[in-house]
């Protein structure tokens, strides 16, 4: 399988190409509880990084964006895909209607964020250009299969990432800061209700998080996704421990030996010691940037 990252620098994009990384994605410079550049010129220091070493780029717009927006964010789409961007990750049907409508068609990524949980629903996306599927973690591999068949897809490291709430229906922030982007809030971790029914995913634990990436991997989806965040110590740690899961995969074990291997390793690396993923982190040196 092949390995994304979203990153939030250049030195970020810098290590991560050269570690083992096959595409770098990263939003727009904009308040988020994920992290993103700070500058235009660093993204398309990037993307000029990764084509020299045969890399993909994307550009995420994850967000409900007004209309007010939709200029500029085509404006700079356009610019960097120019430059040699490969792709957009986007979550909102209006969005990718208004790229269409001004005959902006690169290749778009369905963001975790959309509101794609069946084969039916990727036929519509598809329609609007659509052409790589990130798969939500509700969707289990038994309710995949057309899916996957059906369309390039892309799944999170379900050990290092499950999303209990379906994650495209909740706006809303809660005080507690630092968080996102040195704002005083932080993102909404809590249930979905309505009356007494809770829409919350089944507790699950690391035997059948494994389990899960296993039987994904033997399914055919073809990308595991690593998600940007603003603690890079974590991130570091969550990339590396990837990259070995991703070995493990192509050695071709059992499942029952897999999912035993993962376990221990996640275990083992006890990923809580390093914080929140939204924690701020700048006390952590990226390795020294190639030349």
């Amino acid at each position: 399988m092949r390995i994304t990252i979203g990153i939030k620098s250049l030195d970020e994009a810098d290590y991560f190409l050269h570690q083992g990384a096959d595409e770098i994605y990263f939003g727009p410079a904009v308040p988020s509880h994920r992290a993103s550049f700070s500058k235009e010129k660093e993204i398309l220091d990037s993307i000029r990084l990764a084509k020299k070493l045969q890399k993909k780029t994307l550009l995420a717009l994850n967000e409900i964006y007004s209309r007010e927006q939709y200029g500029f964010l085509l404006a700079h789409a356009r610019r960097l895909t120019g430059n040699g961007l490969d792709g957009l990750v986007v979550r909102d049907v209006a969005l990718l209607e208004y790229f269409n409508s001004e005959k902006f068609r690169p290749n778009f990524v369905s963001s975790i964020m959309s509101s794609c949980f069946n084969s039916q629903a990727m036929k519509f996306y598809m329609d609007l250009g659509v052409g790589r599927f990130t798969l939500h973690s509700q969707i289990m591999p038994e309710d995949a299969v057309k899916m996957v068949s059906a369309a390039e897809t892309i799944m999170f490291v379900s050990c290092l990432f499950l999303e209990p709430n379906i994650v495209p229906f909740c706006f809303f922030t809660y005080p507690g800061g630092p968080g996102a982007s040195k704002l005083k809030v932080r993102p909404c971790k809590a249930g979905f209700k309505c009356g007494r029914h809770d829409f919350r995913m089944l507790e699950s634990n690391l035997y059948f998080q494994a389990g899960l990436l296993y039987d994904f991997h033997k399914l055919g989806v073809q990308w595991l996704k690593i998600p940007r965040q603003l603690n890079t110590r974590k991130l570091i740690t969550e990339f590396k421990i990837t990259r070995f899961l991703n070995l493990l995969l192509e050695k071709g074990l059992d499942r029952e030996s897999f999912v035993k291997a993962v376990t221990e390793l996640m275990t083992r690396a006890d990923l809580n010691k390093y914080g929140s993923s939204y924690l701020i982190k700048p006390d952590v040196d990226i390795p020294a940037r190639h030349a």
